[in-house]
Parts: C-alpha cells; structure tokens; sequence
C-alpha cells in the first residue's frame, strides 16, 4: 500500500471500497505507529479470518498501564531471568489486550457501517449533482466504467493531474490487482492494465470498455500537457501452443 497516496485517508474509507468477509479481527497497534505508518497498517488474512491493523490507541492503550502490572515490573527482572521474564511479560500483555480488542472490534464495526452509509448518500448526491450540471447525454452511462467513476466527478478540481492516486483509482473502477504508470517517451506516459487469463472475447470487450472509457478519463482527470494511452497486459500466460496467445496481450514479439 503506498502511503504517499493514502496516508491522509482514514481506514474506514477504504475498508468501505473493499470486499472484506463479515466481521474482521480487528487490532489496534497504538497512536505511537502513526510517526511511521498510515492509519491502516495493512489486512491479512489470518486461517482464513480476514485481520485489520489500524495505528489507532484501543481501549488497551488509553487506560492506565498501571492498572495491569506493576510499575517496575520489567525493571525487576534479574539478569539471569531478563528473556523468559520479558517473554511472559507480553504474554500477559497480550491476553490483556485480547479481553479489549471485542470492544475495539464493536466500535469500529459502527463507524466502518456508518462509512458505507455515508458512501450510499453520497453517491446519491453525486447523481442528483450530475443530473443539475451535466448533460447526462455526454455521458456513456452504459459503459461499466464511466458509470463507475463519473460519480466522483464533483471532487474532479481535488483528482484531476494526481497520477499516483489516478492509478489507484484505476485499480478499484476496473477491479483489477495492478496498474502500472510508464513513461514511453518525452511527454507520453502509458497506463498498463494487469488483468490475467482472459479469453480472446473477453479481453476485445475489455478493451471495447476500456477505449470508450479512456477517452472520458483523460478529458476530465488528466493533465493536457501530456499524452496517455493504455494497454492490456497478461505477464503470467507462458508461450505455449495450446495456451491462448493474443498478440499485445499476453503474446510479444
């Protein structure tokens, strides 16, 4: 996760575009992370259970530690005893905070669906927004993508020339793992879509989409002084006869 781009964005928000399983495990690592991390350090899954780090104090970290253990209790430790000491230590700490992380987990279930309802709201008013100040008319809404993105349209002024944040947006509005931005030569720059295994109808209706959608992104999200386009690509398919090979997708010469 790149936290030049999401470092100022709260968790909830971008939990909210995700499709994570119900009821994640949620751990709160403590303010003290903030210095070096964005305020979602990452998901894992965990045997199977989707497990969400936040930099965030829990209930843990704003009660006294006192309350717990005793003052000097690491200081105590004798030398001879320091490591299997301190290993019981965070033992304990641990199972501490296990019996808070449900209340963690409680409330930030509350604000993760408050987020997602506020999302609905929004792009409601996006819409109404559109209807009052665009001609609906330009715009391809049969198109999956432009119907997609042309809902943050209002927030354009705040998007518009941020191509790292563009490229990630990219990856949420065509649901893919990966995009790349290349530069190819002096004032030109390619974006390079990963989508892997498509078949030889599916990857000329992507690219179908894709056209019509380009056009629509680079008029209102990209700067003018530079030329765009996009390709396609497969890595993974090995050179195979057998293998579906589509020249400029997953077949180069």
């Amino acid at each position: 996760m790149n936290s030049t781009v999401f470092k100022d964005i709260k968790a909830e928000t971008l939990l909210a575009q995700m499709d994570l399983p119900a009821d994640p495990e949620v751990c709160m690592q403590g303010i003290f992370s903030r210095n070096y991390s964005e305020d979602l350090i990452c998901v894992r899954n965990e045997e199977g259970k989707a497990v969400v780090e936040l930099s965030r104090d829990g209930v843990f970290h704003l009660l006294p530690e006192g309350l717990f253990f005793e003052e000097n209790r690491i200081k105590d430790i004798p030398n001879n005893d320091f490591e299997p000491g301190y290993t019981r230590f965070k033992e304990e700490k641990e199972y501490v905070k296990s019996f808070f992380r449900v209340f963690d987990q409680l409330y930030f279930k509350q604000t993760l669906e408050m987020e997602k309802k506020l999302n609905i709201l929004a792009e409601k008013g996006n819409r109404i927004f559109l209807g009052e100040f665009l001609d609906e008319r330009e715009l391809d809404s049969d198109n999956e993508y432009i119907s997609k993105i042309k809902t943050i349209l209002p927030f354009v002024s705040l998007l518009r020339g941020n191509l790292a944040l563009l490229t990630e947006l990219l990856k949420e509005i065509l649901a893919v793992n990966k995009v790349e931005l290349k530069k190819t030569k002096p004032f030109c720059m390619q974006f390079i879509i990963h989508r892997e295994g498509l078949s030889k109808e599916e990857y000329l209706s992507m690219d179908k989409n894709m056209a019509a959608f380009f056009v629509f992104f680079c008029q209102w999200f990209l700067p003018v002084e530079m030329k765009f386009n996009y390709r396609i690509k497969d890595y993974t398919n090995p050179f195979r006869l057998g293998n579906t090979l589509l020249l400029d997708y997953n077949t180069h010469l």
